[in-house]
């Protein structure tokens, strides 16, 4: 949610959090770590803990001794949780445990993993800012369509995220421990199996069976 200038040539723009900020927000993910907002660019040249872009100006920053984070305000505000698909919700991480079903990497850059949504078994994901930038890539078609919820471009492309992450094949996470793998390839089975009766896609539910019983 962001405020706007009446004017029609303005084109000025600052979000909720920016205008009404927060003065210590605690780290959602570090009972040790808590941000201070800043009104002043001592955070430039920095890139956001969550999203992994440049901070340029309002910010929130880290008073821990050893890793300084930062953070756009707007980005201290995302949903716990996503629901990505009928009946799956994702939940909010602090790494991606697996390649982002959008971007198709692990990580945002070589110096910020950034924040993730992740299914339950832990094989999908999206980046919070690969959510964002899906959400504004396509705001124009959800708005002729008379949608007001932002999250229904996600559910509507999640399954071809998914079929196009499994057919590279780059799904899977990587585990060391048999067991483990085992455990994960059990789940993956068991998800892909609900994922495929929803969508009604037999032939992958012979292809789950094979797997499964095989």
């Amino acid at each position: 949610m962001s405020y706007s200038c009446e004017k029609s040539e303005c084109n000025l723009f600052s979000h909720k959090e920016c205008e009404n900020p927060k003065s210590l927000v605690q780290h959602p993910f570090s009972t040790k770590c808590v941000f201070k907002f800043y009104t002043s660019r001592s955070g430039k040249g920095c890139l956001c803990h969550v999203c992994g872009k440049g901070i340029k100006g309002y910010h929130y920053g880290c008073s821990c001794n050893f890793v300084k984070r930062y953070a756009h305000p707007s980005c201290l505000t995302y949903e716990p949780t996503l629901e990505a698909f009928d009946g799956l919700t994702m939940n909010l991480h602090k790494v991606a445990p697996a390649k982002c079903l959008h971007c198709m990497n692990e990580n945002l850059c070589s110096k910020v993993d950034g924040w993730a949504y992740v299914s339950p078994c832990g094989l999908y994901c999206y980046h919070v800012s690969c959510v964002m930038k899906i959400i504004n890539d396509n705001w124009k078609k959800v708005f002729m369509n008379g949608t007001s919820d932002p999250f229904q471009t996600i559910r509507e492309k999640f399954p071809s995220h998914v079929n196009r992450m499994n057919k590279m094949g780059k799904g899977k996470r990587k585990v060391r421990d048999p067991k483990k793998v085992a455990t994960a390839q059990k789940v993956a089975t068991a998800f892909s199996v609900i994922f495929n009766v929803l969508t009604g896609n037999r032939q992958g539910l012979v292809g789950d069976a094979e797997k499964f019983f095989g």
